[in-house]
């Protein structure tokens, strides 16, 4: 796989400005040194070689993540283009110069008929899906929005616009003011204009279970399409991928302007991370609850989660083939395609202990899993009657707002990560060395939502004055 390194010219032109410059090795042999086309104001180019992004909300800030991510975009499609070369030899810097070219000015394919169909903000938003490189999980993100700016236009419609159709011109910091409001508020939407929901689903999958004979089964599949209320972070990161699709369509031809350019997306706000300790944790392995044996199954797999860390959908797809030489090897699905690297924990004896009492060779998996929404209410109810009720300070993403629960409400699988990474982190405080068990990279600025700075930390720290 060829590398890119970036730099920023010495050069500034008559606004102050200086090109970034790619450096890509395509072969061992075979390295160039072209230019991006991308310009900037050299004081925002960071010495890790990297645009450096003010904190400030500004229409500067805005500007540089829109170039961060035509950076970003053009680099994956450079890297298309080489991969797609049958005969690395013929690379030469004549060839990457031209599908820069190419890249910030596109050659607009004919329609093949005069008949075909008007490209539509959706048909391309199936181009950006099906050119771009996605992990699977964004992937997935990306037809959520995909889904709910389609039921918006559905939505215009049914409230009065009949003809309303959403495209780039229409665009504008009011429409996205609109739409955002709109993603916000589904639940209110469904219970007004339920038909909405019934053209365009909130959720792919709808479940077939025979509904009771009190309710038909087209009222009894609705309800479980029924949209839940959105946090701000979540209703953020929606807006902040629309923003990408547009950038990618402005630099694609496909629209005129950027409306994101006069509209500011809000940053996700996260509280301090909260996991249980050690010390919980054996609690909870200890607890008698040979009373439910399937709570007790599932007390025992978020324990053994506890202890390597990995998140949910990569347990559930995990075999006895995983275990490898007294570890876990698995290649975490979140950044497969994206960044596959193997992940290996070497197995502790609580984790050896638990997969000897669940060993089935007949079953395929690791252990009798359940559908995720069950886990997570397992895992509650199993730290309840282990008498792990700590309190805790989390952040109401409604309301951005704090609130204080007991530890078991707020529970879910992915606390087990968390846990995992807290615990290990207060031990060794390498984030470096944490994420080679975690699978984050070096210097992730994800990694920080999941270990917190506690009191031992702080007191050891103190303890280094004296």
């Amino acid at each position: 796989m060829s590398k890119f390194s970036y730099n920023i010219s010495s050069v500034a032109d008559q606004n102050g400005e200086s090109e970034v410059i790619m450096r890509i090795y395509v072969t061992r042999d075979s390295r160039f040194r072209i230019k991006s086309g991308i310009r900037l104001d050299p004081k925002r180019w960071g010495k890790k070689n990297e645009i450096n992004i003010p904190l400030v909300d500004s229409p500067e800030r805005d500007e540089l993540l829109e170039k961060r991510t035509k950076l970003k975009a053009l680099t994956e499609y450079l890297e298309t283009e080489i991969l797609n070369m049958s005969d690395r030899e013929l690379i030469t810097k004549e060839w990457l110069e031209k599908r820069v070219a190419m890249y910030h000015k596109p050659v607009r394919k004919k329609r093949e008929k005069e008949t075909a169909p008007p490209e539509t903000i959706f048909t391309i938003f199936e181009q950006y899906l099906a050119t771009q490189k996605f992990s699977e999980v964004r992937r997935k993100n990306l037809r959520v929005l995909l889904r709910t700016l389609q039921r918006y236009e559905l939505y215009k419609r049914v409230t009065g616009s009949r003809r309303f159709e959403l495209t780039f011109d229409y665009l504008t910091a009011d429409t996205l003011s609109d739409i955002e409001d709109f993603i916000s508020t589904e639940p209110d939407v469904f219970r007004k204009h339920p038909e909405i929901y019934e053209a365009i689903p909130y959720a792919t999958r709808t479940s077939f279970k025979t509904p009771t004979p009190r309710v038909r089964k087209e009222e009894y599949k609705r309800k479980l399409s029924e949209p839940g209320e959105r946090g701000l972070n979540t209703v953020c990161d929606l807006m902040g991928k629309f923003r990408s699709f547009v950038i990618w369509s402005f630099d694609s031809g496909y629209a005129k302007t950027n409306p994101f350019r006069r509209y500011t997306v809000g940053e996700c706000v996260y509280g301090t991370p909260f996991y249980i300790s050690n010390d919980e944790r054996q609690r909870l392995y200890n607890a008698d609850l040979s009373h439910n044996k399937q709570l007790e199954t599932q007390r025992d797999i978020f324990v053994f989660q506890c202890f390597v860390g990995c998140r949910v959908s990569d347990l559930y797809k995990m075999t006895y083939n995983n275990i490898i030489d007294g570890a876990i090897e698995y290649i975490p699905r979140k950044t497969k395609e994206d960044r596959p690297i193997t992940v290996r924990v070497p197995l502790s004896k609580t984790a050896c202990e638990i997969i000897e009492k669940y060993r089935d060779a007949e079953r395929g998996v690791l252990f009798p899993f359940i559908v995720e929404q069950k886990y997570n209410q397992y895992i509650k109810e199993a730290l309840r009657e282990a008498g792990v009720t700590r309190t805790v300070t989390i952040i109401d993403q409604k309301t951005r707002t704090e609130v204080q629960k007991q530890i078991w409400e707020v529970a879910s699988s992915h606390m087990a990560r968390r846990s995992f990474i807290g615990n290990i982190y207060k031990q060794v405080k390498d984030p470096n060395l944490v994420g080679a068990l975690s699978g984050h990279k070096e210097g992730s600025r994800a990694f920080a939502r999941y270990r917190a700075i506690d009191d031992d930390i702080k007191k050891e720290l103190i303890g280094m004055l004296e």
